[in-house]
């Protein structure tokens, strides 16, 4: 693979600008989107006098606390994966591949959760408190299976020589929207589960 790389054009400084530029664009617009999700959420939360509100069956907190565990985990990963990468250090590929399969443990999980869930007898239709569950997480959901799927992409790229010191911008930008899914999680499971 060193021999691989080393053959490889560098990459354009000025793509790696765009294209970091894009990616925080893109996170911005999503950010409002979300902002936009939350704020009614706080809204319709505000009009309950007691939350979660009493008498209704709640999301597993124990399943939910280990998602969040582990899509942590996944992120501390990937983050070590990329500074590993920047540099050519040993263990780009199998800090990424961590990185991934413990995002697509956070995915079975947060699949279990919502099996869970309905299992229970709470279902979108249940009420505002399920409503909004549902509702939330089904869109932070398809935007971690297509972090996913981005994810496999990079890990595909790494092993091949691809990304690596001499071409890192998309892996960076990768990594960033994937550490956005994780903050967005995190201000969801306070959400639901602390406050």
């Amino acid at each position: 693979m060193a021999t691989l790389t080393a053959e490889l054009p560098r990459e354009d400084p000025k793509a790696r600008v765009n294209s970091t530029l894009g990616m925080i664009f893109f996170i911005g617009s999503w950010s409002m989107a979300f902002g936009t999700l939350y704020l009614s959420f706080l809204i319709l939360r505000d009009r309950v006098d007691i939350w979660p509100p009493e008498g209704i069956v709640l999301p597993n907190f124990a399943l939910a606390t280990a998602g969040t565990v582990v899509l942590l985990a996944s992120s501390a990963a990937i983050h070590a994966a990329v500074r590993r990468g920047r540099t050519g250090a040993p263990g780009f590929a199998s800090l990424w591949c961590a990185g991934l399969l413990l995002g697509l443990a956070f995915g079975v999980a947060q699949t279990w959760l919502w099996y869970d869930l309905l299992a229970a007898g709470g279902a979108p239709q249940s009420g505002g408190y399920q409503s909004l569950f549902f509702g939330l997480t089904w869109v932070h959901a398809a935007h971690v299976a297509l972090a996913l799927i981005a994810l496999m992409w990079i890990q595909y790229g790494i092993r091949t020589g691809r990304y690596g010191p001499h071409r890192i911008s998309t892996v960076q930008n990768t990594a960033m929207f994937w550490h956005f899914m994780d903050v967005v999680w995190v201000v969801l499971y306070l959400s639901f589960f602390v406050f």
